[in-house]
């Protein structure tokens, strides 16, 4: 009777064991995490190096970046002229040299759709808001096209996506605005040629059915006019096949809120991946607008982070209820034998 009652529970508890086990293995997430800063700015970099990086800049007129390498100098202690550097920022970054360079950059930035400082960037975006950027270099691609040269596959396609997502953005109140400024600066790039060609090409793959560009040209040459190029791009653009582009422009859109509209410029040249994105999204979130200083003094080192475990609540249920189990299952199998006397 006892033997049949203990593998009645033997059987209950390998059966609960069997339950926990899957439990865990459904909870067993792995958390990528940024590569430790700390170690390789201290195991890789001089301060010689900082301190060459400071003064550069400063001589250049590029005074953010003066601040984020004094930030990240003080933040992993170096021992650096701070005083010194702290003077020649106050004697050249004066108020009135910023309006003007920051006005001027604007107003080149919203008519060229280029740029190389924040204000640059930010007028080029914002003539893409304006869907005149979009329509702009589509209509560039387009007489490209009429006059037998080579057409730029990867900006036209983003600029007819970059067509539809402004009319959605605007339908939607604006809840499609962190897709649409991702496509424009992920657009702004590959012009200013800061994608790699991996990258592109990734890019290409996930945008292939989102623009139909066949379909753009047959529109485009029924009619004349910036107003007949709108009424084809939105002909062409197809929403439902955006969920992929989407996700990247999502990501692209992330790294710019958590850094600048120029510095995701700058950190997309180190992207040849996908993958290679979603690791520069985390080290944006976590490093904000430090980022472009440790990419450019570590490279792609800092994209190369590391696993750990998701302790979710879920997991540490699961894993006391897989060790209860286990515990009583041997309890079960191996029952402790009286000692004869």
């Amino acid at each position: 009777m006892k033997s049949s009652l203990r593998l009645i529970f033997l059987i209950i508890s390998l059966s609960a064991l069997g339950m926990s086990l899957k439990q865990l293995a459904g909870h067993w997430e792995y958390e990528e995490v940024p590569a430790d800063a700390h170690r390789l700015m201290t195991t890789t970099i001089s301060a010689q190096v900082l301190h060459k990086e400071i003064t550069e800049s400063i001589t250049e007129g590029r005074f953010d970046d003066t601040r984020m390498y004094i930030d990240i100098a003080k933040e992993h202690g170096y021992s650096l002229y701070y005083d010194q550097y702290q003077q020649q920022l106050q004697e050249q970054d004066t108020k009135g040299r910023r309006i003007k360079d920051n006005v001027g950059n604007f107003v080149n930035g919203f008519v060229s759709g280029k740029g190389s400082t924040g204000a640059g960037v930010a007028g080029a975006i914002t003539s893409d808001f304006t869907v005149v950027g979009d329509v702009r270099d589509l209509h560039t691609e387009y007489q490209h096209y009429q006059k037998n040269e080579p057409v730029d596959e990867l900006v036209a396609t983003l600029s007819g996506a970059g067509i539809g997502l402004t009319a959605i953005t605007i339908g939607s109140v604006g809840s499609a605005a962190p897709a649409k400024a991702g496509v424009s600066l992920v657009k702004m790039a590959k012009k200013t040629r800061r994608l790699s060609a991996p990258f592109q090409r990734q890019l290409l793959h996930l945008a292939a059915n989102v623009f139909d560009w066949s379909s753009f040209i047959k529109i485009a040459k029924s009619g004349k006019g910036m107003k007949n190029i709108i009424r084809a791009a939105k002909t062409a653009y197809h929403p439902k096949a955006i969920k992929p582009l989407e996700k990247v422009a999502s990501q692209v859109s992330s790294i710019r809120k958590a850094s600048s509209v120029a510095d995701t410029l700058r950190l997309l040249k180190y992207v040849e991946t996908t993958k290679d994105l979603r690791h520069l999204e985390k080290v944006a979130i976590k490093h904000g607008t430090k980022s472009k200083g440790y990419l450019k003094l570590l490279g792609k080192g800092m994209l190369r982070g590391g696993k750990i475990i998701k302790k979710t609540t879920g997991f540490f249920i699961a894993l006391v209820e897989t060790i209860v189990s286990l515990i009583f299952s041997f309890i079960f199998l191996f029952p402790a034998r009286k000692k004869k006397i």
